[in-house]
């Protein structure tokens, strides 16, 4: 048995050598606006939005929308080969029972037709394709604000977890210095073998959550990864260092607010159902279509008075037509386009009351944590101090080891708190941006 607890010592042991002497400089150096750039160029979901919004640019074209002539290529042949009988209404021709014909006909023309009116049906379609084109822009910038703000808040969990690492190397180096004092002072008698025991078990404590941190901050870098679009194991450090804008007003704010893509969103879906509207209504006019056609035909007979006809030129033509009933059909649709409209009004309200709820949150949560960073920059200074004068006094047997341990702890702690104090209020002032629709040009 104590065998085994050695070999497991040492395995212990070795592995946290290998975490203490890993080097920092093997690794690739990533800051959050290379972050930004490569997100931006390479997240799958920022491509996908991208090829939408291509394709919504494609179909906001005048001929999607009917507003150009169309040109076709017509021809047709037909041949025919049997027995006629003709009975003629004078008689000046002679009757013909059961005589062997052929006939064959051949046409070939270019026509040419545009709707010349049809109640703007085909103006509105072009403004809606176009509107159309703008909702798959501005998803596409919702799609970009929302990967920068995934992308930043996985970074500072990368940088807290870093610092976390390496404020609990420092606690295990603590803790081992600790350890190894205590055993010395045990072999001279000056400590007992519960002294040991207490230092073994806080030495392991530390080495837990030393580990642990490694595993969190390892996962943290492959969802970072995936969001970027690399190999998932492609290791690297990220910078620690947070500058935070700490000047940014709420009143500003809010008038910017009104930028919002996701509000710009909504509004460009309201304009589109009125102009559904539009298009329903011009379902209550008539339609009219001019075409004209420039064509050969040529017809053969042998029992036909003419047996060989041939005509080569224009022909023209208009058509009119009017729906005057069909069964209440186009009334429901105008119904139904009035009440879209509706909804679309109180989707734009609760969209800006969302917001505008999210930006007092998210303003709060800046501030208060602005004024964490100011006292928690005060709290760490103290516990540095007292953590200095526990370590000299516990070393000379001044001070008892829990003593020792809580000032040890809550050194680690107000570094963790501070930490996270920052990156909360960074995540909180990117968000501010994002809200204020501002965050893809403070990014540019």
């Amino acid at each position: 048995m104590k065998r085994y607890n050695l070999i497991l010592k040492r395995v212990l042991l070795s592995f946290l050598f290998l975490i203490l002497v890993n080097p920092a400089f093997s690794q690739d150096t990533l800051t959050l606006e290379e972050t930004f750039s490569i997100a931006i160029k390479e997240n799958l979901d920022v491509k996908i939005s991208a090829n939408n919004k291509e394709k919504a640019n494609n179909k906001s074209k005048m001929g999607n929308a009917g507003l150009l002539p169309k040109i076709n290529l017509i021809g047709s042949g037909s041949y025919n080969q049997g027995e006629s009988s003709l009975d003629f209404a004078t008689n000046e021709f002679t009757s013909l029972k059961d005589v062997s014909s052929e006939t064959s006909n051949i046409n070939g023309a270019i026509e040419v037709s545009y709707n010349v009116f049809n109640g703007l049906g085909s103006i509105n379609t072009y403004k809606k394709l176009n509107k159309q084109n703008d909702v798959k822009s501005i998803e596409l910038q919702i799609q970009i604000e929302q990967t920068l703000i995934q992308s930043a808040k996985h970074y500072y969990d990368i940088a807290f977890l870093q610092e976390q690492h390496s404020i609990n190397i420092k606690l295990v180096k603590i803790s081992l210095e600790r350890y190894k004092r205590i055993k010395i002072q045990n072999e001279f008698g000056n400590a007992s073998h519960l002294d040991v025991l207490s230092a073994e078990i806080d030495l392991n404590s530390d080495s837990i959550n030393l580990i642990s941190t490694s595993i969190e901050l390892n996962n943290s870098k492959n969802i970072l990864n995936q969001i970027l679009n690399r190999q998932i194991d492609t290791d690297f450090i990220v910078i620690q260092k947070v500058n935070i804008n700490k000047d940014l007003k709420y009143l500003i704010l809010k008038e910017q607010v009104l930028n919002n893509n996701n509000i710009q969103l909504q509004q460009n879906k309201l304009e589109i159902a009125k102009t559904n509207k539009k298009i329903t209504r011009s379902n209550f006019m008539p339609n009219i279509n001019l075409s004209g056609q420039y064509g050969y035909n040529n017809m053969q007979s042998n029992t036909s008075i003419i047996t060989d006809q041939t005509n080569l030129g224009t022909t023209g033509y208009i058509n009119l037509s009017w729906n005057l009933f069909d069964g209440f059909s186009k009334h429901t649709k105008l119904q139904n386009a009035k009440i879209d409209i509706e909804s679309s009004k109180l989707q734009l309200e609760g969209v800006k009351n969302e917001i505008n709820k999210d930006l007092s949150n998210t303003f709060n949560q800046y501030t208060n944590n602005i004024n964490l960073i100011e006292i928690e920059t005060r709290n760490l200074a103290t516990a540095e101090k007292f953590f200095t004068r526990a370590k000299e006094q516990f070393y000379q047997g001044q001070l008892s080891r829990n003593d020792f341990r809580i000032a040890q702890v809550d050194l680690g702690q107000s570094k963790n708190r501070l930490n996270r104090s920052n990156y909360i209020a960074k995540i909180a002032e990117l968000n501010l941006y994002r809200l204020s629709a501002q965050i893809i040009q403070i990014n540019n």
